[in-house]
């Protein structure tokens, strides 16, 4: 069954205006499928600080991490999925053509392919308003190989919330609108932007003017083989997921009533809800952590426990895990059976037995 941590409503006390943000008729999930424990895999050992997100691409683990400001140097590490082997770094800070003025995109958030037996990627460079693409195959024979970009437009502004490439000169982009009381998800491509259809009465959403635009945030991932988004909400108790050609889309919520945007803002602060983490994204499906205390919990650490959810792109529950720690972000490598996760408060990267999940996302 689901956790007590979903049903105990955290905003109990204002009346709403029916302010939410859903995708046709919200589906809710009162429980999921399977649970179990995660069995750590002890012979997996990367010395990293400074995490924020990993990626398994191929036979690859991609970690990021978080660079102090001014620094130069490799956000990107890449090492083999045992962590034992580090190939070399990539995706520098710098002033330099193909840096970074202030930091790295997320290596979760980009998007990553294989063309002419050499692994690419596309990576937001939002500063600048271009896509930088890397032959990371050559860059690991030739470290000297930089970045350069593939799209620049003035569309990817600096101050766009989301930028998240999704195909050969596609980009998804999420922008405040001119007030700053909500967003637009835009698709730019050949030089162009249109909003997608299914996501129109999301983008309607509001917050009253003058408050904090950050309260319809959220946290998206594109998936190539799927091809559909998912965005997890981190301050609402909600998934929006929708495909790439903006046709088709639903919202989901584990819970029994989505979270009303006006209710939201009349809670003070340290007693909202702190809902989604993180979240990403394979062809089987997509998995997102879940905090669902208050954001005072949250950021004292008052309440440690995070689970990770999985479902289907049918928006279908598959499994549930729970977690002793606060995670900050995660991936599957769905060949070998292993779950990479992020430990925040410890700073450390743990590989687990995902065997179970795997076999109940193919499922």
């Amino acid at each position: 069954m689901v956790s007590a941590l979903f049903i105990v409503p955290v905003l109990v006390s204002c009346k709403g205006n029916g302010n939410i943000l859903s995708i046709g008729k919200p589906e809710f999930v009162s429980e999921f499928p399977r649970t179990g424990q995660l069995k750590e895999i002890e012979s997996f050992n990367l010395n990293e600080i400074g995490l924020r997100s990993v990626k398994v691409v191929d036979t690859l683990l991609f970690v990021d991490k978080a660079g102090v400001f001014g620094n130069i140097g490799n956000a990107w590490v890449i090492y083999s999925l045992d962590g034992k082997k580090e190939y070399g770094g990539c995706m520098r800070t710098g002033n330099g053509p193909g840096e970074f003025p202030y930091s790295a995109p997320y290596v979760s958030s980009c998007y990553f392919f294989n063309d002419n037996d050499s692994l690419f990627v596309h990576a937001p460079n939002r500063n600048k308003g271009q896509i930088l693409e890397l032959n990371i195959t050559r860059h690991l024979q030739d470290s000297s190989q930089a970045p350069h970009p593939v799209i620049e437009t003035g569309y990817m502004q600096s101050n766009s919330w989301a930028v998240n490439p999704c195909g050969k000169g596609k980009v998804l982009i999420t922008q405040p609108n001119d007030y700053l009381t909500g967003f637009q998800r835009l698709m730019y491509e050949n030089d162009t932007v249109r909003q997608l259809a299914v996501t129109r009465d999301i983008d309607k959403a509001t917050i009253s003017p003058g408050g904090d635009v950050n309260l319809i945030a959220k946290v998206v991932r594109y998936d190539a083989a799927a091809d559909m988004f998912v965005e997890a909400m981190l301050y609402l108790n909600q998934i929006n997921i929708y495909s790439a050609d903006g046709t088709e889309g639903k919202t989901i919520c584990v819970g029994k009533k989505l979270d009303d945007v006006s209710v939201v803002e009349k809670t003070p602060e340290a007693e909202r809800g702190r809902d989604y983490i993180s979240v990403s994204a394979w062809e089987e499906g997509f998995g997102a952590i879940y905090f669902g205390g208050t954001i005072l919990e949250y950021q004292q650490r008052l309440v440690n426990d995070t689970q990770i959810q999985f479902f289907d792109w049918e928006g279908n529950p598959k499994y549930l895990v729970e977690l002793p720690y606060q995670a900050s972000a995660f991936d599957i490598d769905f060949k070998n059976n292993v779950m990479y996760v992020i430990n925040k408060a410890e700073d450390t990267l743990t590989a687990y037995d995902a065997t179970e999940i795997v076999q109940s996302m193919r499922n």
